[in-house]
């Protein structure tokens, strides 16, 4: 499962993958965990627009407001038929920016990211829940089984979708056969990942340092 992400990057150099629209309400985070408020995309006629969604699905048909953040992923197999997800991932599927995300292994976090640093683009579902005058507007990163880059680590990961396939993706008109060919891991040799510090698991951290290696002290038994 991935829990944790991050989008750092300065504004502009974001514009570029939304046609230069401007990004109001953009702002840069390290460690973006569930239920916390990020930056997505979704189509607004014709172009992708940013809004601002809390990571981890509320499905429209939910009757109360309580959203206990556990929808934050979505697995790609089987996604068309599960009730939280068969109508996103016809209907609102979003794209969700990132420049890394990290994963836990063997006790030990490591940032994972494209092996360019570049932004990534990585599939979404969103959903709204409209009760009285208020929208609730919610989003769950879609995974699937790693690459050979990302084997090691026995995780997951999000699917980056190609400049090529972004548009279709959004577009809520895309039949649902060509959004699900859309649902594979990236190919291999375009991705890294370094170990970092635990300081990630605190939720209210969000530093630059985060992104720092990190070098554990050897002993004289790690030289055996």
């Amino acid at each position: 499962m991935i829990d944790r992400f991050s989008l750092s990057v300065p504004a502009d150099k974001l514009s570029k993958h939304a046609q230069n629209l401007p990004l109001k309400g953009y702002t840069r985070s390290y460690n973006i965990h569930p239920l916390k408020k990020a930056s997505i995309f979704i189509s607004q006629g014709d172009k992708p627009q940013l809004v601002q969604g809390i990571w981890g699905l509320l499905p429209h048909f939910s009757k109360e407001m309580v959203n206990r953040g556990n929808l934050y992923n979505a697995y790609y197999e089987g996604v068309a038929s599960k009730p939280s997800f068969r109508i996103p991932v016809r209907q609102r599927r979003c794209l969700i920016p990132a420049d890394s995300y990290y994963v836990k292994h063997d006790n030990q976090w490591y940032r994972v990211m494209k092996r360019d640093r570049s932004v990534m683009l990585l599939a979404g579902l969103y959903d709204v829940v409209q009760l009285d005058s208020y929208q609730y507007l919610s989003f769950t990163m879609m995974t699937v089984p790693p690459n050979r880059d990302l084997a090691l680590l026995k995780h997951h990961m999000p699917i980056a979708m190609c400049s090529s396939n972004e548009s279709e993706w959004l577009n809520p008109k895309t039949p649902l056969n060509e959004v699900i060919a859309m649902l594979k891991c990236s190919d291999n040799y375009q991705w890294i990942h370094y170990p970092i510090k635990n300081t990630l698991e605190m939720d209210k951290y969000d530093a630059p340092d985060i992104h720092d290696e990190f070098m554990a002290e050897r002993t004289l038994f790690d030289l055996v």
